[in-house]
């Protein structure tokens, strides 16, 4: 099955009109649902998305999309538990000279164990 990993900037592009990625994200998403692709992102995504996205302005489609990010088929979301927080840590503690986050980290490594090589991420456009 062919996979694809989604970022909260990827997120953050579709739903937000003024964002300078949104058409470019809405087409990509758009092409990419109508293929035989699985997104996959991780609960640590979509707690940052939910939180660049708690105005009130932006909550209600925040909530529509998580809402259905967790219910379909074409999405699947990892937990980031014990064991991938761990890695994710590592992984941000051996990269001093690097500016990665530790949400980027433990999506780096969740990427690696699934073997994608594929993101939608508008953070170094």
């Amino acid at each position: 099955m062919n996979h694809i990993f989604v970022d909260t900037s990827a997120l953050i592009a579709i739903g937000n009109k003024r964002d300078a990625f949104h058409s470019q994200a809405c087409a990509i998403n758009d092409e990419l649902s109508r293929s035989n692709v699985t997104f996959i992102t991780t609960s640590a995504i979509l707690l940052e998305f939910g939180n660049a996205f708690s105005s009130i302005h932006f909550k209600p489609f925040a909530i529509k999309l998580i809402d259905a990010i967790t219910r379909s088929k074409k999405w699947k979301s990892i937990v980031v538990d014990q064991n991938l927080m761990s890695r994710s840590f590592a992984l941000f503690s051996q990269m001093s000279d690097k500016e990665w986050g530790l949400v980027d980290c433990s999506s780096m490594v969740v990427a690696q164990d699934m073997g994608i090589r594929d993101a939608v991420s508008y953070t170094h456009l």
